[in-house]
């Protein structure tokens, strides 16, 4: 292990995992991975990838997966990651990783998430502990990190501490003059609750960034360049009435719950006193006294409710995957041999571990909930300044997921007040094109698409890996997503049909036909 001093007097402690064989092993590209430790207790896991070619002209992107409390090492391993973990439990190169065309610095935020942590507890993980640890074992002895709820409780807090960590990095690149490291140019790209995340996190960064280029405050200033949001959760009052339509009426023709069901969501979305309104009373709320207790609870009242009767009878009743709507929920299983792999001890060891490894921390999404932060209307408006400074914003959904529906994906995007909201809402959807094949259609006008992936669940680069590669790559490239052949102007926009209509035939199991 090695450790460097920033120019802020933080230590970054780190080793280079694929010089030990370890997920990124192709020739001539580094890779650092360990902790930044803020105020000798906060300890920050990161893992940084440079890009496989030319990696001093291609620009830095930050991936960051959702939750709240899930770690961002889901993403490196079950989706644009240099590697993923064969059944054998060893790592084999991914062909269509990100970092075939950016840097990538994945972090495991916010506190008490993956490697990350402030306290920890050495003990046995049990089914149940608020700690999610290896799927495939129910009971680990080991070190977990201990969490309390409150620490990081709100997305905006997170964007302070996630800021914090990438000026450290910046801080240590610029000191050790190394040039691999030495590109500004930014990118954010986040998934699920990343459409909070990023919205917030984004217009955090940017006047932070614009604070450093005015003198106001120091630090290490960047390009910021896209915004992508993957199968993004950004507005509960826009998105929610959209659970029961994809229910019963998707693109696969699959009735997955039944009339009354149906029904019942709707009301409870509709209803005097139900969802719609009590967003409502939280959004006013928070724009009366944003501190008041009762605004917290109101949210967070909101947030519940509209999860528990308008999204959750899907899961209680129609016995398909919240993830994939094709599939049936007991058949419905990702990959699940890179947990087994990074609770080894070789693993742990080789990138510097300290604590066992957790994919998701209940404690951290429980801080979220008290707060009511996914019922807040912020991350909306926040998406709209972002477009109204220039930024290349790219919304992209699997057209199977429930969870993050593209019809409330649509709708967002549609809904969004910018300079180009007309013009953008007057394009048309161009077929989504790579190597000759249609993955998906895309409304584009000016720095705002929105893509439509084909046959793609939640988790869009686990089902669609080259399709994925190939819209991160013209949208951080600043080419057109559709067919990556045009360099978008400020008056570019898409030309095809008003909607995107295509349908998937599904067969089913033998007799099933949907419920």
């Amino acid at each position: 292990m090695r450790v460097l001093t920033s120019p802020q007097g933080v230590n970054v402690s780190y080793q280079q995992p694929g010089k030990a064989g370890i997920c990124e092993t192709t020739e001539g590209v580094e890779d650092y991975s360990g902790y930044v430790t803020l105020d000798n207790k906060t300890h920050m896991f990161f893992w940084y990838f440079a890009a496989r070619d030319d990696p001093e002209n291609k620009p830095m992107t930050l991936w960051l997966n959702g939750g709240p409390g899930s770690d961002s090492l889901i993403g490196l391993f079950l989706e644009n990651g240099p590697c993923n973990v064969t059944e054998d439990v060893v790592t084999q190169l991914n062909p269509y990783s990100w970092n075939e065309a950016s840097n990538m610095l994945y972090l495991s935020q916010p506190l008490g998430v993956g490697f990350s942590y402030e306290g920890y507890g050495d003990g046995t993980h049990e089914d149940g502990s608020p700690v999610i640890g290896p799927m495939s074992n129910t009971s680990v002895d080991g070190r977990w990190a201990v969490v309390d709820p409150d620490r990081t409780n709100t997305t905006e807090a997170a964007a302070i501490g996630a800021w914090q960590i990438i000026q450290v990095l910046l801080g240590v690149a610029e000191d050790t003059k190394d040039t691999r490291l030495s590109n500004r140019t930014f990118n954010l790209w986040t998934q699920q609750y990343g459409g909070h995340y990023g919205p917030t996190f984004y217009r955090y960064f940017s006047d932070q960034n614009e604070a450093i280029r005015n003198g106001s405050i120091s630090g290490y200033s960047m390009t910021m360049d896209t915004l992508g949001i993957i199968s993004g959760l950004i507005d509960e009052q826009i998105q929610t009435p959209y659970y029961p339509e994809f229910a019963v009426n998707n693109t696969y023709g699959i009735k997955a719950i039944n009339d009354s069901i149906y029904s019942f969501m709707k009301q409870a979305y509709e209803t005097p006193g139900g969802c719609s309104y009590q967003l409502q009373l939280c959004a006013d709320g928070l724009d009366a006294d944003p501190t008041n207790k009762d605004t917290l609870r109101y949210c967070s009242t909101a947030a519940s409710s509209c999860y528990s009767f308008v999204e959750q009878p899907y899961y209680d009743y129609s016995e398909r995957a919240a993830q994939d709507i094709r599939s049936l929920e007991e058949d419905f299983h990702l990959p699940t041999y890179w947990l087994d792999y990074l609770a080894s001890t070789y693993f742990s060891d080789e990138i510097g571990a300290n604590v066992n490894y957790s994919f998701a921390n209940a404690n951290v999404s429980l801080g979220f909930d008290r707060t009511g932060d996914a019922a807040y209307p912020f991350f909306k408006r926040d998406l709209e300044w972002v477009l109204d400074r220039g930024v290349r914003v790219a919304l992209v959904h699997g057209d199977a997921d429930y969870i993050a529906n593209w019809f409330g994906g649509e709708a967002v995007s549609l809904a969004l007040n910018h300079s180009h909201a007309a013009h953008f809402r007057a394009a048309s959807y161009a077929p989504f094109v790579v190597d000759g094949e249609e993955y998906g259609v895309v409304r584009e006008y000016g720095n705002l698409s929105f893509t439509r992936v084909y046959e793609a669940g939640h988790l869009v680069p686990f089902h669609q890996p080259k399709a994925s590669l190939e819209l991160f790559r013209r949208a951080v490239n600043g080419l057109d997503i559709a067919r990556g052949e045009t360099v978008v102007s400020e008056g570019f926009g898409t030309n095809g049909t008003a909607l995107a209509t295509h349908t998937e035939a599904y067969p089913g199991p033998p007799g099933e036909t949907g419920k």
